[in-house]
C-alpha cells in the first residue's frame, strides 16, 4: 500500500490543496528569482534555503496535524538529526547558517510519502518547471548572461525531466493514434535536442543526469518488480555518491596515465583535489563533521568552500550521524515507491527524474539546494499521485491489465480447450459440406 495515499485521508482536500500551493509559490518565486536574470540570482542566492524553509513549514502543517506529528517516529528522527546537526555547527564553531540545508532537505524526505498533487495542480507545475528547459534553450544563459554553465546545466536537466514525465502524462491520457505517434517523435526529438544543448553549455553534471534518466526511463517494468535489482539502484544513486567521491580522488592521482575528454575537458579536472582535500579534513572529525566556514587550501578555490556533491555535502559538513539519518530517510522513501513505479509508466519517468537529479548531485550539490530541492519533492509528489489513482482503482495501465487477464486466462481454460473463433469457424465449414 502506499503510504502516501493512506496518510492523506487524514486531512481535508483544502488543505492537501493549501499545502501543494504553499510548495507550488515556493517553485514560483525562487525560479522568478534566480533563474530569469543574473544580478537578481547573485542578490537572492544567500536566502533561497530560507525561502524554501518558510514554504516548507506551511506545507507541513498543512499536511500532518500536529498530534500525529507527535505520535509519528519519522518526525523524532528528521528533529533529532536537525538538532544533532545543530550541536555540532556550534561545537565546531561553524557559521549557522548551514542548518538550513539539512532542515530543509530533511523536511522534504519527510514529507516525501505525504505530499500528493492531484491532476490539475501536477500539469500545471510540471507545464512550468519543464518551460525552463525550453527556455534556457532558446535563450542561452550559461555563456553569455553571467551563469555558470553547470549552473544552466542544472536547469536544463531538471526541465528535461519535468518536460518528458508531461508528455508521458499526456500519453497515458491518449489512445494510439496519429497525434499520439507524432508525439512520441517530438519525444525522440526532444531527447536528441538535450543531449545537444548540454554539449554547447558543456555540463558534465548535467550529461551524467541525462544518461541516467533515459537508461532508467527505458528500463522495462519487470526489472523495476525485482527487489534486489531496484535496492541495488537505491544504494547506487544515494550511497554510490559518497564512494563516487572517494574513487574520483583515486583516479585523479593517476591523471597523468590515465587521459579521458568529455565535452573537451579532461574527466579528472579539479573535483578530485577539493574532495581530497575534504576528506582529508573531514576524517580528523567523522562525527561532527568540519562545518561549512572551513576555508579552502587550494589557491585556485580562492577560500571559497564548495562540496560539489550533495549527499557528500552533508556527510562532510554534518557529519556521520546525520547524514546516516539522511540515508535511511531517503532509502526509506524509495523503497516505498516500487510498486507504484513498477505499474505506471508516467510514475516510472517521475522515478526516472528522482535518480536522475541523485545521479546529478554526484558532482553538484543540486538536490539540497533551493529551488530544486522543492523540485525534487514535486517528483515524489507525482509518483505518489499516480499511486493514489493505482490504489482507488480509477486508474490501471494497460499492460498490467492485460498480464492479469491472461494470467486469469490461463487458470480458467481446460488444457486443449479450442478457441470460440476456431468452433465458430469450424460449425461454418460443416454446414457449408
Amino acid at each position: 500500500m502506499m503510504e502516501a495515499v493512506t496518510y492523506n485521508k487524514l486531512i481535508s482536500d483544502k488543505r492537501r490543496r493549501m499545502g501543494n500551493l504553499s510548495l507550488f509559490l515556493g517553485v514560483f518565486i525562487l525560479t522568478t528569482l534566480y533563474f530569469h536574470f543574473f544580478s537578481w540570482y547573485s542578490l537572492t542566492a544567500p536566502y533561497g534555503t530560507l525561502i524554501a524553509a518558510v514554504f516548507l513549514i506551511i506545507s507541513l502543517f498543512c499536511y500532518v496535524d500536529i498530534k500525529y506529528m507527535l505520535k509519528d517516529p519519522a518526525f523524532y528522527l528528521m528533529a533529532f538529526g536537525d538538532l544533532i546537526a545543530l550541536i555540532h555547527l556550534f561545537a565546531i564553531g561553524s557559521n549557522k547558517g548551514a542548518i538550513l540545508t539539512i532542515f530543509d532537505f530533511l523536511l522534504i524526505l519527510y514529507l516525501a510519502n505525504k505530499v500528493c498533487f492531484n491532476e490539475k495542480e501536477t500539469l500545471i507545475s510540471a507545464g512550468y518547471t519543464a518551460f525552463f528547459f525550453l527556455y534556457w534553450t532558446v535563450d542561452v544563459k550559461g555563456y553569455f548572461k553571467g551563469y555558470n554553465t553547470n549552473y544552466g546545466g542544472l536547469v536544463l536537466i531538471t526541465g528535461f525531466c519535468f518536460l518528458i514525465f508531461l508528455l508521458e502524462y499526456i500519453f497515458s491520457k491518449m489512445k494510439k493514434g496519429k497525434a499520439y505517434i507524432a508525439l512520441r517523435l517530438i519525444e525522440v526529438f526532444l531527447f536528441a535536442l538535450a543531449f545537444n544543448i548540454i554539449s554547447w553549455y558543456r555540463s558534465r553534471c548535467a550529461l551524467v543526469g541525462l544518461i541516467t534518466f533515459s537508461f532508467i526511463y527505458l528500463l522495462p517494468k519487470k526489472l523495476w518488480r525485482n527487489k534486489i535489482i531496484y535496492g541495488m539502484l537505491c544504494l547506487l544513486g544515494t550511497l554510490g555518491s559518497v564512494v563516487f567521491s572517494a574513487f574520483y580522488v583515486w583516479l585523479g592521482r593517476m591523471k597523468e596515465v590515465f587521459s579521458l575528454r568529455i565535452f573537451y575537458k579532461d574527466i579528472i579536472s579539479g573535483r578530485e583535489e577539493i574532495w581530497a582535500e575534504l576528506w582529508e579534513e573531514y576524517l580528523k572529525k567523522p562525527f561532527t563533521g568540519i562545518g561549512s566556514s572551513y576555508v579552502m587550501k587550494l589557491e585556485w578555490m580562492e577560500g571559497l568552500f564548495e562540496v560539489h556533491s550533495g549527499l557528500l555535502d552533508i556527510l562532510i559538513v554534518h557529519g556521520l550521524v546525520v547524514f546516516l539519518i539522511v540515508l535511511c530517510f531517503i532509502l526509506k522513501r524509495l523503497f516505498s515507491l516500487r510498486e507504484t513505479v513498477s505499474r505506471d509508466v508516467a510514475a516510472k519517468t517521475a522515478m526516472a527524474g528522482i535518480f536522475g537529479m541523485l545521479f546529478t548531485a554526484f558532482m553538484e550539490n543540486y538536490i539540497i539546494v533551493a529551488p530544486f530541492s522543492l523540485m525534487f519533492l514535486m517528483l515524489f509528489a507525482y509518483v505518489n499521485h499516480r499511486g493514489a489513482l493505482l490504489e482507488e482503482g480509477t486508474m490501471e495501465e494497460k499492460e498490467f491489465k492485460e498480464e492479469k487477464a491472461l494470467e486469469e486466462g490461463a487458470k480458467e481454460k481446460p488444457l486443449g480447450e479450442k478457441e470460440p473463433l476456431e468452433e465458430k469457424a469450424k460449425d461454418s465449414s460443416e454446414e457449408k459440406v
